[in-house]
């Protein structure tokens, strides 16, 4: 049997997050995920906004997420809540070259 292959889309990024080397307007490559997979970068959606997360494993088996873009913060979700905000996994960016097509 062929594994399913999942198809990243394309995320806005929606503020400048340099710790990923990416701008608002900037987009992020992100695979459809329905739970969570290990530690890496995640698509969140915090409050309506799809928000790029760190993840990683507590020692109990909760999820820390750790804000990216500066003076976020960080909080512990069980699986469970994690997965209910999760969109996908960041795959990788694509910036944008000319901003003034943007429009």
């Amino acid at each position: 049997m062929t594994p399913v292959q999942l198809q990243p889309r394309l995320v806005p990024v929606n503020c400048d997050i340099p710790v990923l080397g990416v701008r608002r307007g900037d987009m992020l490559a992100v695979v459809p995920a329905d739970h969570y997979r290990g530690d890496a970068i995640y698509m969140l959606t915090l409050e309506g906004t799809p928000m790029p997360v760190r993840a990683r494993t507590a020692r109990n088996g909760d999820v820390v997420v750790a804000a990216l873009h500066p003076g976020g913060g960080s909080t512990t979700l069980t699986r469970g809540q994690f997965c209910d905000l999760l969109l996908g996994q960041v795959l990788g960016t694509c910036k944008m070259l000319d901003r003034s097509l943007l429009g």
